[in-house]
């Protein structure tokens, strides 16, 4: 049997654009003023026999399938002899919100920025591109081994900002109080060290969730947050060990979608805070906790990971999927439908709070009496009109619906250049407003419904990208789905790697969603969301269980489609 050769490289990915919005906070005053720290496009390359896979860490907020795309491109027209295409290229982000936005082809999350940025695009494409073609021609031989850790209760470095809703789901035993939030999070680290044939490390690579927000959006330098930091540190160890820079260490995220480093209430900002009043101080404590727990981990007895390489892509409209009743307690009539955002996703977290609570009130008031209506026309008008008020109720369920991305408009009117919100109540839903002026075009939707469902096999490991964030329990149910097929592959462990090659919010339990909070308000395809998720992941484990093919290819917009700011 083959041996694994690997190669691992970085490059610098910062970009200055001075006054360019960041990504993450969806704030338009969180503009770039300076640096704090320098952010890397992060490629480790695997190759066995015949087969190859790229898995690449970005720090920037999230992947987006038009960057993902930018880099295929580059792939091809600058190294057109490298292995490399849609399905075994595994773009991820580490979270980091103090990182330049502007690069998707969708309007919604370009809104702070405003508008699509070709500079920034370009860089952060040219970058990934040129982490992903130096990792291939430093491949070597190597060996891969797998290691867990625990972080004991006292370590301060990851928190349940959501406890009530981690408290609603019935596979949680133990209910929680809000001291103990610390105990509601995946406190295990997993990691694979890849070590040459010298003994040292060419590369790590773990996982474990907590959003990189230790930097909040009044801080207006670029900085790669707390797995930026931990990244940093653990390099530095290995360079001081080996006397040489040749380790390139990958801090990706895990099931962190209602997990925050954040655990201090700060009374002058209003928000919570980490463990300093200094956020990059807070950062970097947070960071060493990771780097340290990584390091112990590569340091201990570790197994050898199986000689096995395999993966496998798909797209799914995720705007119009039946449900397996496997994964809706027995419900035929679950669905979801196109992407629709809720009044508390506006309203934030206790972390980065948004729109105001008296006026978020009057919104859902609004936002009742346009539901009252939409049903009243529903009898009125159209077959097709009233197939869509119900589908869009049924599946979005609770949420106060003010935002219907998937259709491109707001909930009650298609005209948003008439929105009758006036800028001084509430300058997020303004913006936006104004910013549809602008838009080139009105017919595509905001945010992106087609998604990449992704997974590599690398021995007994299955790592699945996926294009959300999502919650603690809700990686939990979906871990198991997946472990009960691909098991039959020799898959020990079902790791996840959220924010992979594109990115379409949140995924939350059902239980969790009816609460909603922000992060079911931030779930876009309703309360069967991590259903529709469990249901088409599971088909794409039997495609590569059953060795069949996946030929479904991402939408990509034209570049005139795209909307870019033009003052």
């Amino acid at each position: 049997m083959s041996t694994y050769l690997v190669g691992a490289a970085k490059v610098e990915m910062t970009t200055f654009h001075k006054d360019s919005a960041m990504l993450g906070y969806g704030r338009p005053h969180h503009k770039v003023k300076d640096i704090e720290t320098p952010i890397f496009a992060r490629a480790i390359v695997i190759q066995q026999e015949g087969k190859y896979i790229a898995f690449v860490n970005a720090e920037i907020g999230f992947c987006t399938i038009y960057l993902k795309h930018g880099v295929l491109l580059k792939l091809k027209e600058k190294y057109p002899d490298l292995p490399f295409q849609d399905n075994n290229v595994m773009i991820t982000a580490q979270h980091t919100h103090s990182a330049a936005g502007g690069f998707d082809q969708h309007f919604f999350y370009n809104v702070p920025t405003p508008g699509f940025s070709e500079y920034t695009w370009n860089k952060y494409r040219t970058c990934i591109t040129d982490a992903i073609a130096l990792a291939y021609y430093k491949r070597k031989k190597a060996k891969l081994q797998f290691g867990e850790g625990y972080f004991k209760e006292d370590e301060e470095v990851a928190f349940n900002r959501s406890i009530d809703a981690y408290n609603a789901n019935p596979d949680v035993k133990e209910k929680l109080p809000q001291e103990k939030w610390h105990l509601a999070a995946d406190r295990d680290m997993k990691l694979i060290s890849f070590v040459d044939e010298e003994n040292e490390n060419i590369a790590t690579l773990n996982w474990f969730g907590t959003h990189c927000t230790s930097v909040s959006n009044d801080m207006k330098k670029i900085c790669s947050d707390n797995k930026g930091y931990a990244a940093t540190i653990q390099e530095n160890h290995y360079y001081n060990k080996y006397k040489k820079e040749k380790t390139v260490c990958i801090f990706a995220q895990d099931a962190c979608g209602d997990i925050s480093p954040n655990f201090i209430y700060d009374k002058r900002k209003k928000w919570t805070r980490g463990k300093y009043k200094d956020d990059y101080e807070s950062a970097q404590y947070t960071g060493n906790l990771q780097a340290q727990k990584a390091i112990s981990i590569d340091e201990s007895k570790k197994k050898n990971i199986g000689q096995d390489l395999e993966y496998i892509q798909t797209y799914v409209d995720f705007s119009d999927i039946q449900c397996s009743s496997e994964f809706t307690n027995g419900n035929p009539k679950a669905f979801t439908s196109p992407a629709c955002l809720g009044v508390s996703f506006l309203e934030g977290t206790v972390e980065g709070p948004g729109m105001a609570k008296p006026l978020a009130n009057i919104l859902r008031k609004a936002v009742e009496i346009h539901r009252n209506n939409e049903y009243r026309f529903a009898k009125q008008r159209t077959q097709e009109y009233a197939d869509y008020v119900h589908t869009k109720y049924d599946a979005q369920g609770p949420k106060h619906i003010v935002i219907e991305a998937g259709r491109g408009k707001m909930a009650w009117h298609e005209d948003l250049t008439k929105l009758p919100i006036p800028g001084f109540l509430e300058k997020s839903l303004d913006y936006i407003r104004n910013a549809a002026k602008q838009r080139k075009t009105t017919h595509k939707p905001w945010i992106i419904s087609r998604l990449p469902l992704q997974i590599f096999i690398i021995g007994e490991l299955a790592i699945v990208g996926m294009p959300t964030e999502i919650t603690t329990v809700a990686g939990r149910r979906l871990r198991k789905t997946l472990l009960d097929v691909l098991q039959s592959k020799n898959v020990k462990q079902v790791i996840l790697s959220p924010y992979a090659n594109a990115y379409a919010g949140y995924v939350t339990t059902r239980e969790e969603y009816l609460l909603q909070k922000y992060e079911g308000g931030h779930t876009l395809f309703g309360q069967w969301t991590l259903a529709a998720m469990q249901t088409e992941l599971q088909k794409l484990a039997l495609k590569l269980v059953n060795n069949e093919e996946d030929h479904s290819q991402a939408l990509i917009f034209d570049r005139e489609q795209i909307w870019e700011f033009k003052k």
